[in-house]
């Protein structure tokens, strides 16, 4: 029995513990175990022990989950499980963020020269400047010193290549990589079917560093002097968010590290979930047990049942409308000819010039019926009918309005604990929440090389089933369908949800704010409110902090080039680091300026095209670079 490994993560009732254990059993040895389900405390724990007999209908806590009748608690509990295999996860961690981009440099640069065993940095982008050149001589004395030291940084955003710059740390014997060199890869992407795992557009975007596996560094920090403040010799010309973290999630940042050397496909991770399970049903049949009679032939019957019930009342219901509507067509056709006979009598009468029709009663009587009659007569039947049509039409508009509007009130239902929050203040529940539960750090990843998306794909979950707040920082945005369908739904259900990016000057590049604006409208629309970056900096933190109590800092844009990157984010859940991001958040937004929709709509002709031209231009070199990549899940298809 076998299972591909593109099925989606929707058996709900796999016991992640008995599953994690038992494939573990099959790969490694017990301290394996002990170390895989140990940096994840209290998360597996509360996964409820179900046994996977067959496909539950549709839960009840989704329902729950969308319209906002669950409390805060319950609410993060389950998303918490929802996150908890996707990333290694551990608690007693110290997780401090910089958004000052020279106090950032100032800590790695006292790290690297404090460091005694080892002084691992990976980057995306490595110029040869002031700044480049002081950390590459950085790395070299710590070699020098006896530690060991490599720097790894990606050709496609060193596209000229670094020889120079890393010249000398190559001769004191440091390991210097160069990631996928484009020219190596450009041409066999090409020559090869145009394959997208060859693919050149595969870039690393992670930015780490890690000293002694004590110290890890993770953000949206390259090295480089617009990436550096000014008082430590850069210029400061991006504004950025970096973090340092401190604890047991070093080590998991230190697999995200290797992952990018050498991807396992076997990591922790959503990937891994899928193998988990594919691992238990084969267990499971192995050991004797009867899928066939246990899983497919109850859930087979299951869906008989229901489906017959189900069918029967569609039926009825189908029966009663055509009845209704062949009443209905009957007395259209009906009207239509009494309608033509009036229509044919007035024109008789009007031939006539006032000529007697006699038409026959009943009782054989004679009517007379002059041409002023008929003329009255005619045009009274008129006047009902058109009535009677614009009746119909307004009818039929109502009602439509109606199932709209009720639509929208059923997602704009709000659990009767929430209320309208000033910007300053947090959500309610979340220090509670933060005072009851341990904080926990999750290092999440991405590798199109083992066919990873952790990272949208935890980003979709906490979109879609978000409290009360989500707030986002990223220099443009262009996600995916299921994300940007995520928020929408969460902007609708009356969640606060907002979005920070460059504006047409803070943005680089500068196409992407044309293509961004592309998809606004569909964002306003939905009541999410955007926000453009006005300061005098160009934007490029990628931070999100959710509902006061679970934030994220990493490298991960909001983009459809992210979906096909590798990228790290660290999570934190934690009320006191949610506060100093929603504070950073704020002081974005006071040199922001919000899109006004009435404003948006009323654009220019030739912004509209712009916008239109760069969308489509990025989503064509998306499908070349990309040429047979699929995945719905990473559809940039959103129109």
């Amino acid at each position: 029995m076998t299972f591909n490994g593109r099925f989606r993560a929707t058996l709900r009732g796999i016991n992640i513990r008995n599953a994690s254990m038992t494939s573990l059993s099959l790969t490694g040895s017990h301290a394996q175990k002990q170390t895989v389900l140990g940096s994840t405390p209290g998360a597996l724990d509360t996964i409820p022990t179900v046994a996977l007999n067959g496909v539950n209908p549709l839960p009840r806590y989704r329902h729950n989950l969308l319209f906002g009748t669950l409390s805060f608690g319950d609410r993060w509990d389950r998303i918490q499980r929802r996150l908890a295999v996707l990333g290694r996860a551990s608690t007693g961690n110290v997780v401090v963020p910089f958004s000052d981009s020279a106090d950032a440099f100032r800590r790695m640069w006292e790290s690297v020269d404090s460091a005694s065993d080892s002084v691992l940095w990976q980057t995306y982008i490595c110029k040869d400047d002031f700044v480049g050149r002081k950390t590459v001589k950085k790395l070299e004395e710590a070699h020098r010193r006896g530690c060991k030291t490599e720097l790894l940084y990606d050709c496609g955003g060193n596209i000229t290549g670094r020889r120079r710059l890393v010249g000398d740390l190559k001769k004191s014997g440091a390991n210097v990589i160069e990631h996928r060199p484009m020219w190596e890869h450009f041409f066999p992407y090409f020559l090869r079917g145009m394959k997208w795992e060859l693919s050149p557009g595969i870039r690393n975007h992670r930015k780490i560093l890690i000293v002694d596996n004590k110290l890890g560094f993770c953000g949206g920090l390259n090295i480089g002097d617009e990436y550096c403040g000014t008082s430590e010799g850069g210029n400061g010309r991006f504004r950025d968010t970096h973090c340092v973290v401190m604890g047991p999630a070093v080590m998991h940042m230190r697999e995200v590290y290797e992952d990018t050397k050498a991807p396992k496909p076997w990591k922790w991770s959503l990937a891994r979930w899928r193998q988990i399970a594919s691992a238990t049903m084969n267990l499971r049949y192995l050991e004797g047990m009867n899928v066939k009679h246990d899983y497919l032939e109850p859930t087979t019957t299951f869906v008989r049942q229901g489906g017959g019930v189900y069918l029967r009342r569609q039926m009825e219901r189908a029966e009663r409308s055509t009845v209704r509507m062949m009443e209905r067509m009957r007395w259209k056709r009906q009207r239509e000819r009494l309608n033509r006979c009036l229509l044919t009598l007035a024109k008789n009468l009007r031939e006539g010039q006032g000529l007697v029709f006699k038409a026959s009663t009943g009782k054989g009587d004679d009517v007379a019926t002059t041409d002023a009659g008929s003329k009255r007569n005619d045009e009274v039947s008129h006047g009902q009918w058109k009535l009677m049509k614009r009746r119909i039409d307004e009818y039929r508009q109502r009602a439509i309005k109606n199932a709209e509007e009720s639509f929208f009130r059923r997602l704009r239902v709000v659990n009767p604990s929430m209320r309208l929050l000033e910007d300053t203040s947090p959500v309610a529940e979340a220090e509670a929440y933060g005072q009851a539960h341990a904080a926990v750090t999750q290092v999440l990843s991405c590798n199109p090389h083992s066919r990873d998306w952790s990272i949208p794909y935890a980003f979709w979950q906490v979109s879609k089933f978000v409290h009360q707040r989500l707030w986002v920082t990223t220099p443009y945005y262009m996600p995916h369908r299921k994300l940007m369908r995520a928020l929408q739904l969460a902007a609708r259900r009356g969640v606060d949800v907002r979005i920070l990016a460059g504006s047409n000057r803070t943005t680089d590049p500068w196409f992407m704010w044309y293509a961004s604006n592309y998809i606004t409208g569909m964002l306003m629309a939905s009541r999410v409110r955007v926000y453009e970056y006005k300061g005098g900096q160009v934007m490029h933190a990628k931070t999100v902090v959710a509902d006061s109590i679970w934030t994220s800092i990493g490298s991960y844009n909001w983009d459809m080039m992210s979906n096909k990157n590798m990228e790290i984010c660290v999570c934190h859940l934690d009320h006191n680091l949610a506060l100093t991001m929603e504070k950073q958040f704020l002081d974005d937004m006071n040199v922001s300026e919000e899109v006004n929709y009435e404003e948006y709509q009323r654009r220019s002709l030739w912004l509209r095209f712009s916008s239109w031209f760069f969308y489509t231009a990025l989503r064509i070199a998306e499908k070349f670079t990309f040429r047979t990549f699929w995945d719905p899940d990473l559809s940039s298809e959103i129109d």
